[in-house]
């Protein structure tokens, strides 16, 4: 829903029916709001909980000057309406006539309707007859109606059926929340098997498992004994285009045909963990055991860790979760302790012998994969076969097999199919490949507004795409549907060839943030996935133009902190450090303050401990006391931050330069060995190794 109105009648009226509603009122809300579940409720206008008056950011929009500043905090909404407006039928209830920005909107959108054949219809209800602006809409395409609001719940309440039995209470279901999130495996393995896309590069889905096209790894046997024991979770780690997901699958499969419930966690939807312990009650009430899988969890790991420690608070919880996680992103990151406690690692690289076997066995037995592998392969003998598998699984990234089979290298086998599509088809690749590879959810609305795809050509891109973009369903009642290729390796590899130009990479940048839409929740990821150190900004070599982008980014969701994050680091290793330290006020005024910010206010006194000058050794040193002190705050306020503990070592550690005795280095060993006692991830253990063995040293 939008609206222009101030008041918060509409959020008094939800509460009182007991819906959940989430309004909101300006751009700092996207983040703090993306995880509340109910109606969307987009005050344009603002609201009279929020403004300058009681010290927000944002205001209401009530005068002529605020109408030509509204732009500043609320342009997103904005473009969350024009895409309402482009992508579906849309009602407009009570709204003046002579409204300039609804006026505006709506000729814009009519005109566009036209011109381009765009979906859906705009039906204007309004109260007062204004028989001179009404045909004018009309005469552009819209369907205007004059009356109130009784008269419209008089009408709707007429074509209301009468309410039937329903069998939503019904604990077989999963809750209403989540139901449209996720896959069924049982259901899913039913399905037409594509052996030939996964040949190519893309995951084996449950009906190719289902036929036998994919061969066992060794850590199979494994990990369905941890799963069908005691363990509560299961994390499969390796990096992009090992397996995992292919992995994480037939263990759901191999679950489902021993009669368990197994789902599948749709990553274009953000991840609730409350209404996974709703699953978890009813499996336990009913004394059966269900599985979920969350692929790629790293993109919601903060929900993962929540729902994991939930789980093992029960005794024996009748869930079990099978997570995937890429190598690069799962090291860094803040992990639950009780993934570790109650869980296992797997992790997936190069292919083992027994694992080479198997894919061998498949060619034999399997006539779908045969008919795909090259004569030459099949004419070898086995050891040659065996051989070259060996040779070229341990060289190449392990992401299809047409790769591994073949005598040519994954770039030219997907070079020359770039080659064979026409220009057309190979602009739309490229640029699907670029989002895909910077960390973008690409979904068609972003490509329309990006690339101005006329709606009517979107069928005639797909079908010339086939096997290679694929569009999926993600929320059809906002005409949101997703695009992807079939794997990220492949994403990566065209854009590294096909954005090899670095200005033009800026410019993708620059122009996938002017169009993003942070209400749409897949595009509030992508904000935080574009950030990316080796993929995303963080690539690109000029800290000028990083830090614009980060500037850009933080203009259009002031509220997320990751952009926040990486502008502080581009300042401090600069050594702008009255810019750092306005900075870090300016994000904790907008996102507020968390652990990165903590850690970057002590980063902030030691570089300027090392590197102000005119003072003397002694104020060096009270610094850098100071800093540690502020280290040792940050460890009691985020116990289970690992890298807080890190600061505090560093800190002890420049100290020690400075003259200062080793005990405080002892203090902060001491001090992070307990925290890793209890935090348990394996890296800390290392980290503080080190620290050790340079407390030796001196």
């Amino acid at each position: 829903m939008f609206t222009t109105n101030f008041d918060r009648l509409v959020e008094a009226a939800y509460k009182e029916c007991k819906i959940p509603l989430v309004p909101i009122r300006s751009n700092f809300d996207f983040t703090n709001r993306e995880q509340d579940e109910g109606t969307r409720l987009f005050k344009i206008h603002g609201c009279i909980s929020q403004d300058r008056e009681f010290g927000d950011k944002s205001s209401m929009t009530l005068t002529e000057q605020d109408y030509e500043t509204h732009q500043k905090y609320r342009q997103v909404l904005f473009v969350r309406l024009l895409d309402t407006l482009m992508s579906g039928d849309v009602l407009l209830i009570g709204q003046s006539l002579a409204d300039r920005h609804l006026s505006d909107f709506v000729k814009d959108v009519l005109k566009v309707k036209h011109d381009q054949g765009a979906p859906g219809a705009i039906y204007v209800l309004v109260f007062e007859e204004d028989d001179l602006r009404a045909p004018i809409l009309e005469d552009r395409g819209a369907r205007v109606a004059f009356g109130g609001i009784d008269d419209l719940l008089h009408e709707m309440s007429r074509l209301v059926p009468e309410p039937t039995a329903t069998s939503l209470g019904d604990s077989n279901l999963l809750p209403l929340s989540i139901i449209s999130t996720v896959y069924d495996v049982d259901v899913e393995r039913r399905l037409s098997p594509n052996v030939a896309r996964m040949f190519n590069g893309g995951p084996a889905t449950y009906p190719d498992i289902a036929s036998d096209s994919t061969f066992e790894r060794h850590s199979f046997d494994k990990a369905v004994d941890a799963l069908q024991g005691s363990t509560n979770s299961i994390a499969v780690v390796g990096a992009a285009g090992v397996g995992k997901t292919t992995f994480a699958r037939q263990l759901g499969l191999g679950l489902v045909a021993t009669r368990f419930a197994v789902w599948e966690h749709k990553p274009e939807f953000a991840f609730q963990h409350r209404p996974w312990l709703q699953v978890e009650k009813q499996l336990r009430d009913k004394g059966e055991k269900g599985f979920l899988i969350l692929d790629e969890c790293t993109h919601f790991l903060r929900q993962t860790n929540l729902l994991i420690d939930s789980l093992s608070e029960i005794d024996e919880p009748a869930l079990r979760i099978i997570m995937t996680a890429n190598s690069a992103q799962w090291a860094p990151r803040l992990k639950s302790h009780n993934i570790f406690r109650n869980g296992i690692e797997i992790r997936l690289s190069k292919l083992a012998a027994s694992e080479i076997h198997s894919l061998l066995n498949l060619i034999d037995h399997n006539v779908s994969v045969a008919n795909l592998v090259h004569e030459r392969f099949k004419s070898l003998h086995r050891d040659r076969q065996f051989n070259e598998l060996r040779r070229k699984a341990s060289a190449d990234m392990f992401v299809c097999l047409k790769n591994i089979f073949a005598t040519e290298s994954l770039d030219t086998i997907l070079l020359r199919e770039y080659d064979q599509l026409s220009e057309e088809y190979q602009d739309y690749y490229r640029h699907v490949s670029a989002l895909e590879a910077i960390g973008t959810r690409v979904h068609r609305q972003l490509l329309i507004r990006m690339r101005s795809i006329p709606p009517e050509k979107i069928g005639s891109v797909l079908n010339g795409l086939t096997d290679i973009v694929d569009e999926y369903d993600i929320n059809d009642n906002q005409g949101i549907y997703g695009w992807r290729t079939r794997h990220m390796v492949i994403a990566r590899k065209i854009s590294e060839y096909k954005f090899s130009d670095v200005p033009e990479l800026i410019r993708l940048f620059e122009t996938v943030i002017d169009h993003l839409n942070p209400t749409v929740p897949l595009e509030m990821r992508t904000i935080r996935d574009i950030c990316d150190v080796e993929y995303g900004i963080g690539r690109i070599g000029d800290r000028e133009v990083r830090k614009n982008l980060y500037n850009r980014l933080i203009e259009v969701a002031p509220g997320e902190r990751i952009p926040w994050h990486r502008l502080i680091r581009e300042l401090l290793q600069e050594r702008n450090l009255d810019e750092t330290e306005y900075t870090i006020r300016e994000a904790e005024e907008a996102a507020g303050s968390d652990a990165p910010i903590d850690r970057y206010r002590v980063r902030l006194l030691v570089v300027r401990a090392r590197h102000t000058e005119g003072i003397s050794n002694q104020d060096r040193t009270a610094l850098l006391r100071k800093a540690y002190e502020l280290a040792q705050n940050n460890i009691e306020r985020h116990k289970w931050d690992k890298f807080s503990y890190y600061t505090l070592c560093d800190v002890a550690c420049a100290l020690i330069q400075h003259g200062e005795s080793s005990y405080l280095l002892e203090e902060a060993i001491a001090s992070s060995q307990e925290a890793a006692d209890r935090i348990l991830d394996p890296d800390m253990g290392q980290r503080i190794e080190e620290y050790a063995r340079s407390y030796l040293r001196r």
